[in-house]
């Protein structure tokens, strides 16, 4: 590592949310917002890039699992 370079600790809470067959990590909370990539709630990530309720990525989630293999 550079000497310019900070390096974050980051401490997420992680459940899993059941889509059809699949299972998926969850990160985040109700403040920061969520994502199934826990990268995405560093500080200096824009929270745009995270859903704001996991009623949301829920949604997200079944959209990308609802069409055919490959076109999500």
């Amino acid at each position: 590592m550079k000497p310019s370079q900070t390096q974050h600790q980051l401490t997420v809470h992680a459940q899993l949310m059941k889509v059809g067959l699949e299972v998926f990590p969850v990160y985040g909370d109700e403040k920061k917002g969520f994502s199934v990539d826990p990268g995405d709630l560093y500080p200096d990530i824009p929270r745009w890039v995270r859903y704001g309720s996991l009623d949301e990525l829920f949604f997200a989630l079944v959209n990308l699992n609802v069409g055919p293999e490959g076109q999500a």
